[in-house]
């Protein structure tokens, strides 16, 4: 019986461990340290430090990012909150499931294989709006109301940060995500396109693009988006 018993609790303690794992880590820290809230505890983060599922991420005067395992980017601005509800990811496939709720601030987010091969499974929200992304990238920015501003950015290579309308036309690709509410979808599948949603009650804007020098164009793929826009 005491053999039995021993032999069941080995899978069960392996179980464990895995609900536990890193499932990604901080890679980028600015200014001053962000606040992990895990469970009951809450935890300094510093460049290194791996996040797990349900950690809350939030930042006061410091920024960070975090790579996931499947390479999935996401930077946090300062007083953001960023909560990890799901993660699950296959190497060998190339496959899984992602989901997070951008609770307060700026986050920016650049997919990773999951939304490139599995975009169905990745499950992004603010307050007021659901993002169904297709592979790309994008930054929300949620007031303390909960009112949401989603912009739609192009994916451009890491090495070349210094870009113009005319480089980002030749060298950057850009997807397309869905932004919906309970009672309306708008899709954005133009560079820079933006949509503002006030309730889940109404429906998003209609997109507009936003009317950007070069200078804000580079500074756009790392920093907040800027809130004026005119339509085109």
């Amino acid at each position: 019986m005491k053999l039995w018993m021993a032999i069941l609790c080995v899978p069960l303690l392996s179980i464990s461990w895995k609900a536990n794992a890193a499932i990604g880590k901080v890679t980028e820290l600015i200014n001053a340290p962000p606040t992990i809230q895990r469970q009951n505890s809450t935890l300094t983060a510093s460049k290194g430090t791996g996040v797990e599922m349900n950690d809350a991420i939030k930042t006061l005067q410091g920024k960070l990012g975090i790579t996931f395992e499947d390479d999935t980017k996401v930077q946090v601005n300062e007083n953001s909150k960023l909560v990890i509800d799901d993660f699950v990811y296959d190497p060998k496939s190339k496959a899984g499931k992602l989901g997070a709720k951008i609770a307060l601030g700026t986050v920016r987010y650049a997919s990773g294989q999951i939304a490139k091969n599995s975009p169905q499974n990745v499950a992004l929200s603010t307050p007021t709006a659901n993002i169904a992304v297709r592979g790309t990238d994008f930054t929300a920015t949620v007031e303390e109301l909960g009112q949401s501003t989603i912009v739609l950015l192009p994916s451009c290579p890491a090495d070349r940060p210094s870009r113009s309308v005319q480089d980002i036309e030749l060298n950057c690709k850009t997807g397309s995500i869905e932004v919906s509410t309970e009672v309306g979808t708008v899709l954005l599948n133009k560079p820079f396109q933006v949509t503002k949603v006030n309730s889940r009650t109404e429906p998003p804007t209609k997109p507009v693009i936003l009317n950007l020098s070069e200078s804000a164009i580079s500074n756009l793929l790392i920093l907040s988006p800027p809130h004026i826009v005119t339509g085109k």
